[in-house]
């Protein structure tokens, strides 16, 4: 499908279970749902990746009462996931993503 055309991401996993995931610009707007702006030093997002699909609606609920801006609602994703994206009051882009295929370490 049509989805599968912005999917290119390259993981790397760092301790403490954390992942660094790289994107080229095009797929991640498009991911995002956000227009391509200027490359800039601060062109990132943050993910946070939960253990189930409740946790993104509750993270998302948090950050809205936190003062964020909710840039793509909670939806299901081409992947089998469930993901949202906000904009936290610094401005920063968080993506909150339930990935059956790539859970957190406990």
């Amino acid at each position: 499908g049509r989805e599968y055309e912005h999917c290119a991401v390259a993981f790397f996993k760092l301790s403490d279970g954390l992942t660094l995931a790289l994107w080229a610009q095009d797929d991640f707007a498009h991911d995002s749902g956000l227009p391509k702006e200027a490359i800039s030093s601060t062109a990132v997002s943050i993910g946070h990746n939960v253990r189930t699909r409740e946790e993104v609606d509750e993270v998302l609920h948090e950050a809205r009462r936190a003062g964020a801006e909710i840039v793509k609602a909670a939806q299901d994703t081409f992947y089998g996931g469930y993901a949202a994206y906000f904009r936290d009051p610094d401005h920063h882009l968080w993506e909150v993503v339930w990935n059956p295929n790539i859970l957190p370490e406990e």
